[in-house]
């Protein structure tokens, strides 16, 4: 039987069609509030739908650990057979035709297996967003106080492989960080992402290739700060690295953001 991940009981389509209905709410919560001029009104939907999100997800791998304990005990039982029909000497075609069920129970063993995979996968997923934004909205809900700024500000970068230098300029929001940056060799684009708990992930989106990889970090105070982390090529193209290290050290006198790099063009 062809390996089809996800189809067991047609859970992957459900599946789909809840994902998209949740996207749906999103989208309506954030019309509404933003209508009425209330941030704290979008976080609390998001909040409550990413709960729901999540719980349903909990609710789906809890039924396919049951159905994958069953196929596993389907295959134990098929193989048990096959090996007591080979060593009772059956016929060649009671053995082919006992090994084809083996195979197909084998299959929708991995079938099983897979889609637990990929549903433990989606409850980490949603938990870190859940608690992101249950941080910014209790920030919001506290009336916005926050620690002085650890991020806002010119930073120098340097990535591995190859020890390509650049500067990047970051501005937080809340938990929600943006910026732009440019690299050795022409490369200079925008940044998007987050930072909680001292922890930042950015997204990198270049001016021509588009989106490019995800940078995880973690702050190092001092004088002057760090971030020091690694980061995931998400565009392939010939001569990129798919990932490695890097690092960035905050520029304490920002001076003016607009001065020229001096890095060749592309």
């Amino acid at each position: 039987m062809p390996f089809r991940p996800g189809v067991p009981g047609h859970r992957g389509t459900a599946a789909a069609a809840v994902i998209v209905t949740v996207c749906a709410l999103v989208l309506a919560f954030a019309s509404a509030a933003w209508a009425s001029g209330s941030l704290v009104q979008v976080l609390r939907g998001q909040v409550a739908v990413q709960q729901q999100l999540l719980d349903r997800a909990i609710t789906d791998l809890e039924q396919q650990q049951a159905d994958l304990r069953e196929a596993w005990s389907r295959v134990d039982r098929l193989a048990a057979d096959l090996l007591r029909a080979q060593k009772d000497g059956e016929s060649a075609e009671s053995l082919r035709l006992r090994d084809d069920d083996l195979r197909q129970a084998e299959g929708d063993l991995l079938m099983r297996l897979f889609a637990c995979q990929q549903l433990r996968g989606t409850i980490a997923a949603a938990r870190e967003r859940l608690g992101t934004l249950q941080v910014e909205l209790a920030r919001l809900e506290g009336g916005g106080k926050t620690e002085e700024d650890p991020l806002s500000g010119r930073w120098t970068l340097v990535m591995e492989p190859g020890g390509q230098k650049g500067e990047m300029a970051l501005e937080l929001d809340g938990t929600l960080l943006q910026g732009t940056y440019v690299l050795e060799g022409g490369w200079f684009g925008s940044l998007r992402g987050t930072f909680v708990a001292g922890k930042v992930r950015l997204e990198r989106v270049d001016s021509q290739l588009g989106f490019m990889a995800v940078y995880y970090g973690e702050l190092k105070r001092g004088r002057p700060s760090r971030l020091e982390g690694t980061w995931e090529g998400t565009h392939l193209s010939a001569g990129i690295p798919s990932g490695g290290t890097w690092v960035a050290e905050r520029i304490e006198d920002t001076g003016d953001t607009g001065e020229e790099t001096g890095y060749p063009e592309r």
